[in-house]
C-alpha cells in the first residue's frame, strides 16, 4: 500500500476530505519523528509502539566485490505490535497443526527452518 492508497482508505472510512486526511497524515509523521528523536518511542494506540534501537557496528561484505567492509553503529526504528493486533492476525495461534500434512504446501515447518542442516537435507531431496 502506498501513501495515496492509504489516504484514500482513511478518507472513505472517516468520511472526510483528502486534503484533511493529508494534513492529518503529515502531522502524524511530524509528531512521530519528533517523539522518536526526543523520547525514543512513539505509541500508536490500538496498534503498537515504534521504538528507536541502536544497531551495533558490524562487519559486512560489498556484494559486488566481496570485500569486507565495516558497517558503523546506527539507530533504527522497530515496530512492536500490541497483543490485540497480534491475536487478531493470528487467531488460535496456540493451536499448532498436529500432522505435517496439515501444514501449507511449500512452507517449511518452523523447527526445520531453524535447523540449517534440515533445510540443506530438504534441498537435496528435491
Amino acid at each position: 500500500m502506498n501513501k495515496d492508497q492509504m489516504l484514500d482508505g482513511i478518507m472513505r472510512a472517516a468520511g472526510i476530505s483528502k486534503a484533511n486526511v493529508n494534513r492529518f497524515y503529515e502531522g502524524l509523521v511530524e509528531l512521530a519523528t519528533k517523539k522518536l528523536q526526543q523520547d525514543g518511542e512513539f505509541v500508536l494506540p490500538g496498534l503498537g509502539v515504534l521504538r528507536v534501537r541502536v544497531q551495533k557496528p558490524r562487519e559486512g561484505r560489498n556484494p559486488q566485490t566481496g570485500e569486507k567492509i565495516r558497517i558503523p553503529r546506527k539507530k533504527v526504528v522497530r515496530f512492536g505490535a500490541y497483543k490485540d493486533l497480534k491475536d487478531t492476525l493470528n487467531p488460535g495461534a496456540g493451536d499448532a497443526p498436529e500432522l505435517e500434512e496439515d501444514a501449507e504446501e511449500g512452507v517449511e515447518p518452523v523447527a526445520a527452518a531453524a535447523d540449517p542442516t534440515a533445510v540443506e537435507a530438504k534441498k537435496k531431496e528435491s
